[in-house]
């Protein structure tokens, strides 16, 4: 496939499930090749259904050549909508591309009443300066009025008590893909720090019919019972065409085998943690977006 068709394809994969709703990715131009000295890819949010390139994040990518060595690039062009990067392929092997140190909206927690409230800005609201103002008693706020079975789960920032514990929760973005430049090489080693997806199937060598082995880490330590979204690319003029799979979810080991069953080239994504619905525990303090661009041939 051409550059320009595997470019095509930014029109091909869809979002999230409702359990996921945006998902990082790293798309480039060719995921094989045989003789490119260097090659460009896009990186993105997908937030609307078959349509990948939806909303841009700041980042820089960590190329890891097949050697180990690494070496850091910024975008080539950052767009509204979608980063544009290239890089050189030295010598024959793999190469992973990988976002750095990338990051969503922060968000706030308080501790209020024994849950844990999401700290929502304060709205600006319209008053009259001729009217009296009567303060509004502390209260903890909800899309919907609260209830027996819906707890409150959002405050104002102005309604936090001054007492109140908060947290400060950082929402990592990691998006990958790895180029193979004639023959695939081995690939870099896992840091065993913050969220890690170790592939033990070589990513630039999956056949349709076969499976894409990984095990999830978080700090080194298996992930269990997270759920993997899995998406096959296909153009806006094949309807019919199905491109959300069925989710996976990872064992008591953190192991993951995804089938991929016919050719194409797939978003695979997930989240971590998944969100809890009780508010009565803490939160953890970092959470993390995840995608893993890969192609499967025939």
């Amino acid at each position: 496939m051409n550059k320009w068709l595997k470019i095509a394809f930014l029109s091909s994969l869809p979002v999230m499930s409702s359990a996921h709703t945006i998902s990082p990715f790293v798309l480039p131009e060719v995921f094989d090749t045989k003789a490119a000295q260097n090659i460009s890819f896009q990186s993105a949010l997908t937030i609307e259904k078959f349509f990948v390139p939806g909303i841009n994040f700041k980042t820089n990518y960590v190329i890891t050549e097949p050697d180990g060595k690494q070496t850091t690039i910024s975008p080539a062009a950052t767009l509204k909508r979608f980063n544009v990067a290239e890089f050189d392929l030295p010598k024959d092997g793999t190469y992973r591309i990988r976002t750095q140190d990338a990051l969503g909206n922060s968000g706030k927690y308080a501790l209020v009443d024994g849950r844990w409230l999401r700290v929502r800005p304060v709205r600006p609201q319209m008053q009259n300066a001729e009217q009296k103002v009567e303060p509004k008693p502390v209260q903890a706020e909800n899309t919907k009025p609260a209830t027996a079975n819906q707890p409150p789960r959002m405050i104002s920032a102005d309604q936090v008590p001054a007492n109140a514990p908060t947290l400060e929760v950082k929402n990592n973005i990691i998006a990958e893909s790895f180029v193979t430049k004639g023959k695939p090489s081995p690939l870099p080693a896992v840091n065993n720090k913050g969220f890690e997806f170790k592939l033990l199937t070589h990513p630039n060598e999956l056949f349709a019919g076969e499976s894409l082995k990984a095990q999830v880490l978080n700090n080194g330590k298996p992930v269990p019972n997270l759920e993997i979204d899995v998406f096959k690319g296909a153009g806006s003029y094949e309807t019919s065409a199905q491109r959300e799979l069925p989710h996976v979810k990872t064992n008591a080991k953190g192991e993951v085998e995804i089938k991929l069953e016919k050719a194409g080239i797939y978003l695979i994504s997930t989240a971590y943690p998944e969100a809890n619905p009780d508010n009565t525990k803490k939160p953890e303090s970092d959470i993390y977006s995840y995608g893993l661009t890969v192609e499967v041939t025939e």
